[in-house]
């Protein structure tokens, strides 16, 4: 496409309205500007092509044979740079049109899976992508519109918006308390007696450090283990059959606590938590669709949050 003049866009769309408001006057209001604004416009106009354009008399504005001819040719495209501009500014509204969202593997599996058929169902004009995956990597040249991942976020120039805080717990089956018996304080995890399930963080490739919290109370634990793990099922798994003790995010937990098949080992220690963060590229002229799945996340945490259990806090996004 050939480069645009902006200065001769912006004198032509002077000459159309002075020719709908036929006065430099109504023409200025229009348009926002001073009248001598509107006058010098027009002259910077004529004198760029050339051609005079208007006639000025003291009633009225009267178009030269090639003002009305020049106005004639670009009206038209005028009007379609407006309703092109219009259309650009409801789409921005409009709840329609391709989604594609980076997500944790253990958020999609416990919390999106159940609901993303009400969500499409809801939103007839959207068609969704989720893609699971360890980390989010460049959002913007990766082409997703949206990351959802647990943990802080490192320094970069996408907006992060923290939506839930969840409770980390430290569980085991009843098997494993059978076999090895029931640690009392967070400490004695440290002992050789137990077994700890390691889970590599994505973010660093090395396993997360295990910490309780209990108001301003931190007590980190160098815990024994000869088990580590990069997937948060594998995890729950080994768990379940009774082969270690793991800390595990209060999201999707309810049937096994209820059940017994898992026992929280520190409910005196409630204080050490994960964050969920949603990230996108730009907080200026955040599309519909974009804004439209956030609220469906954080309506749908709220919804689970309700479990009497739990004492997660939600963060309502804007």
């Amino acid at each position: 496409m050939d480069e645009v003049d902006g200065r001769l866009v912006g004198g032509l769309v002077v000459l159309a309205a002075l020719a709908d408001a036929r006065s430099f006057g109504r023409a200025a209001e229009r348009l926002g500007m001073t009248q001598s604004g509107v006058s010098k416009a027009i002259a910077k106009l004529e004198a760029r092509l050339d051609a005079r354009l208007v006639h000025r008399t003291s009633r009225a504005v009267e178009f030269t044979e090639e003002g009305r001819a020049l106005y004639e040719r670009v009206a038209a495209h005028l009007a379609g740079i407006g309703e092109a501009a219009a259309e650009t500014a409801k789409s921005r509204d409009a709840v329609r049109g391709r989604l594609r969202v980076n997500v944790d593997p253990l958020f999609s599996r416990m919390v999106l899976s159940p609901k993303l058929s009400e969500f499409l169902l809801q939103n007839p004009g959207m068609e969704l992508r989720i893609e699971t995956r360890d980390r989010i990597a460049d959002l913007v040249s990766d082409g997703f519109d949206l990351a959802v991942r647990f943990g802080e976020p490192t320094p970069s120039a996408l907006i992060a918006r923290r939506v839930l805080d969840t409770r980390v717990l430290t569980v085991a089956s009843p098997i494993y308390l059978e076999r090895h018996g029931r640690p009392l304080d967070p400490r004695e995890l440290a002992s050789r007696d137990h077994q700890c399930i390691h889970a590599i963080d994505a973010a660093t490739g090395r396993p997360f450090d295990w910490e309780f919290r209990r108001g301003g109370e931190v007590v980190p634990v160098a815990v024994n283990g000869r088990l580590t793990v990069t997937d948060s099922g594998t995890k729950l798994g080994a768990c379940l059959a009774g082969f270690g003790i793991a800390q595990v995010i209060d999201l999707g937990l309810d049937d096994h606590l209820r059940s017994g098949a898992l026992i929280e080992l520190f409910p005196d220690w409630p204080d050490e938590r994960f964050p969920l963060y949603v990230y996108y590229a730009s907080r200026n002229h955040v599309p519909a669709k974009v804004r439209r799945f956030i609220d469906f996340i954080t309506e749908t945490l709220a919804a689970k949050s309700h479990s009497p259990h739990k004492s997660a806090g939600l963060r309502k996004v804007g």
